[in-house]
């Protein structure tokens, strides 16, 4: 290898060494855990309307089924309202909230005689 091929080759070792300390170091900075909170067991999840509490009463946990980019192509899809709460209780229990607020189901079936099919989303909130 003469002189001239190894000018050529070294900028481009340099930048595919920079490139892989920078995908490295960006694996490394995503979002830390926080320390867990206790979890409330899903039969002690409260409901609340929106009207019952004030924005300072309560922080956002999540918006339940709605944060992650997998909403974008399924949402779960429940048989009645009850058993929608019940699915949205354990997703805020394993959340680590204490509460859901502004509990909305909707009829999601697109065919009359369809069957039911209702789609569910709040959000999981900790009381202050």
């Amino acid at each position: 290898m003469n002189t001239r091929t190894a000018l050529k080759i070294l900028p481009r070792a340099a930048a595919l060494a920079f490139l892989g300390a920078l995908l490295l170091t960006a694996g490394c900075a995503s979002n830390a855990k926080t320390a867990a909170k206790p979890t409330v067991p899903p039969s002690q999840i409260a409901v609340y309307e929106s009207t019952d509490l004030l924005h300072s009463q309560y922080t956002l946990v999540q918006h339940v089924w709605l944060d992650s980019w997998r909403s974008n192509f399924c949402v779960p899809s429940f048989s009645t309202e009850a058993q929608g709460l019940e699915a949205m209780k354990r997703a805020a229990s394993d959340a680590g909230a204490n509460a859901l607020l502004h509990i909305v189901c909707v009829d999601g079936s697109t065919k009359p005689g369809q069957g039911p099919g209702l789609y569910c989303y709040g959000d999981a909130i900790r009381l202050n």
